[in-house]
């Protein structure tokens, strides 16, 4: 015996609406984690609701839901934090390249102190001899 869906939800003018299995498997999020940041961040995700109370999402809020899981579960941040992050509009990937740049100058800052210091010692001992 097939499960029975529930009616075809009409195309709505941002685009197809998605239950929430469908945005679950989407995302690999799963349902009631969709849920609690739907009832945690009023109005940041703001699915529509069919008549009978069901949410519906659009491919705006699959998009958010995607980043938000990437930025609660890969970067350990809080659903509020991860929020502003987005609302704040800064991707996940300009996000990481400028960490990794950061990285990598903090890096070449610290090679060129040591290097100095290094330098340093040398001529110290240098004069001693």
């Amino acid at each position: 015996m097939e499960a029975q869906e529930g009616p075809p939800v009409a195309p709505h003018e941002d685009g197809p609406l998605y239950s929430i299995k469908e945005v679950s498997e989407l995302t690999d999020v799963p349902a009631h984690t969709i849920r609690l940041w739907d009832r945690k961040l009023p109005g940041f995700l703001a699915p529509h609701r069919t008549p009978g109370g069901q949410r519906r999402f659009t491919e705006v809020c699959v998009e958010r839901i995607r980043k938000l899981d990437y930025y609660v579960n890969q970067k350990g941040m809080t659903p509020v934090g991860a929020r502003r992050r987005i609302e704040e509009g800064i991707e996940p990937e300009s996000h990481e390249a400028q960490e990794l740049r950061e990285i990598i100058l903090a890096d070449r800052r610290v090679r060129q102190a040591i290097d100095e210091i290094v330098e340093l010692i040398r001529k110290k001992l240098l004069e001693a001899v």
